[in-house]
């Protein structure tokens, strides 16, 4: 048997290499060549080539660690700013898509399922997939814990075939407006007084332009507030298993009806964003390349028919409505890619004014993703 160099009893070495790893990845999304791969895939190729080369070791206390601590505080912190109300205030004729696009999602999930053998953790594989398409890599996460799904190669390729599909998806999503056949049969008023304009230079990316000490270590403690609150209610009902939900539920309430008091905090989603960082790296850090190899094609093709149904239902039911062809593609974009893809599609074809709506849309998925992807869990279970 073959012992890694750093053992998994060497947590300090461990933990540096963890963190070293997620900054790898923040650092990649400085460069053109590094959001083009996507820095979340090359920190996470950089753990599985790490545990793999037997640097490292597939399974320690450090990465256990990761799972009971940083992920449960991450979601609070990248909940604050889910502010329901103003969710549903501003995000208009964009949230009813995003509604409709979250169901499809929830269909092709399900059907998927039906269609592929995903083996005896089918369940958990489309609650996983449900979740991060209706919200992004918080949910992922939120999912795979409340579900007690650890398998590191198994979460490793899913992680690897949402990248790839995600991307494919978001590349689709900027050309199908172009497209003269769709432009005649939907609504484009969007699109009619569109004007180009920038999101914001590169150089800000990452960055915190005012970080106020005493707001991050708020932030921090009731972060870790409403975590304790969350598994002693959890525990208390008698299902410890869904303290991340309690949570999540317990931030919302927090960020809806306090939304002065989330003004006060300070670095908190910039905060949450390492922790998941460092979450992704132990992921990749846990897989077993062989194994990743071998899952990794039957997962691709789920999640291309879940986004392939998510697409027929969402414009299918926007051409029945008369939604407008601009909102409709928002509206997927926050779905399947979270609130900065919904960005991204904002700035690339200028609809400034479906900005807000389109982040608004995607911080809704956040705040329910997790829910959404559990009860798919529990349904197919």
């Amino acid at each position: 048997m073959t012992f890694p160099l750093i053992g998994p009893e060497q947590d300090f070495a461990l933990w540096s290499i963890l963190i070293a790893l997620a900054g790898f990845g923040f650092w990649c999304d400085r460069y053109p060549w590094g959001r083009k791969y996507s820095g979340v895939m090359l920190l996470i190729t950089a753990a599985i080539v790490l545990a793999n080369l037997k640097i490292i070791p597939t399974s320690a206390p450090a990465y256990d660690a990761v799972w009971h601590y940083l992920v449960p505080i991450a979601i609070p912190l990248l909940l604050f700013e889910a502010d329901l109300k103003r969710i549903v205030r501003e995000a208009g004729p964009t949230l009813i898509a995003f509604v409709i696009g979250s169901a499809a999602v929830v269909a092709g999930a399900i059907i998927g399922v039906s269609l592929l053998n995903l083996g005896p953790n089918e369940a958990e594989l489309a609650g996983i997939f449900t979740g991060t398409y209706i919200g992004g890599s918080l949910n992922f996460a939120a999912v795979a814990e409340a579900s007690g799904m650890q398998d590191g190669s198994m979460l490793a390729a899913a992680i690897a075939a949402d990248n790839v599909v995600t991307n494919l998806h978001f590349l689709l999503i900027i050309f199908m407006p172009g497209i003269a056949w769709l432009a005649r049969r939907y609504p484009t008023h969007h699109m009619d007084n569109a004007a180009q304009f920038t999101a914001g230079s590169q150089e800000n990316l990452h960055r915190i332009a005012d970080l106020k000490i005493v707001g991050l270590l708020a932030a921090l403690a009731l972060a870790f507030m409403l975590a304790a609150i969350g598994k002693a209610l959890a525990k208390f009902a008698g299902t410890p298993q869904f303290s991340i939900l309690v949570t999540t539920a317990l931030t919302l309430l927090f960020a809806t009806f306090l939304p002065r008091h989330v003004q006060k905090l300070s670095g908190h989603s910039e905060a949450g964003n390492v922790m998941m960082f460092i979450f992704l790296a132990s992921i990749g850090a846990t897989a077993d390349i062989w194994q990743l190899i071998e899952i990794g094609p039957v997962l691709f093709i789920f999640a291309s028919f879940i986004i392939i149904v998510h697409l027929i239902v969402l414009f299918g039911a926007g051409k029945l409505l008369k939604l407008d062809l601009a909102e409709l593609a928002m509206a997927s974009a926050a779905c399947i890619g979270g609130p900065s893809s919904a960005a991204a599609l904002a700035s690339a074809k200028g609809w400034r004014d479906l900005l807000i709506p389109g982040v608004l849309a995607g911080s809704f998925g956040y705040a329910f993703g997790s829910f959404v992807g559990v009860s798919v869990v529990e349904w197919l279970r």
